[in-house]
């Protein structure tokens, strides 16, 4: 199991890096992917549909499916991301990368996406072994004082496979 952890500001490109690898990684490799996003601004459910309702009235999850057999678990229980991930591993379903999106104090293999280089220095850890995001599109020639590589998930397919020892 590969997890790899993605941060940075928001608008910074998290979400376009992380779809991008997912494509091409389930279609050039045929992995199986999932990703735990930490959201901060607002709840995943609304209050009033019977998913909420049912978590509310004491369920410690509740499953919803749709017509287009789509699937989404609430889980209601105080459960912490190193947690989560356990739980994923145990679960039914093969996976084989995690990217975990928007988790600042995990100690996995992480990549920074950054829209600029004055964001880099006030992000950076060390775990951080890539950085990614909107500044792949930049054209400018600061980027060589960055020390760490400059990804983009589709450009640079093989180097971000390499570097994250995926095979």
């Amino acid at each position: 199991m590969i997890i790899i952890s993605v941060i940075g500001y928001s608008g910074s490109g998290k979400t376009h890096f992380i779809q991008k690898a997912i494509r091409r990684l389930k279609i050039e490799l045929n992995f199986e992917v999932m990703v735990i996003k930490n959201i901060h601004q607002h709840q995943i459910d609304e209050e009033g549909k019977d998913s909420y309702i049912f978590t509310e009235a004491g369920a410690i999850y509740s499953i919803i499916k749709n017509k287009f057999n789509e699937n989404a678990i609430f889980l209601k229980k105080k459960i912490n991301i190193k947690e989560l991930i356990r739980w994923v591993i145990k679960g039914p379903f093969k996976v084989e990368i995690i990217f975990t999106e928007g988790f600042r104090n995990l100690s996995y293999p992480t990549i920074l996406c950054v829209k600029k280089i004055s964001e880099i220095e006030p992000q950076i850890n060390e775990n951080v072994k890539v950085i990614s995001g909107l500044i792949t599109t930049s054209k400018f020639s600061q980027k060589s004082e960055i020390k760490l590589p400059i990804v983009d998930a589709e450009e640079n397919f093989e180097r971000f496979l390499k570097i994250f020892e995926i095979k």
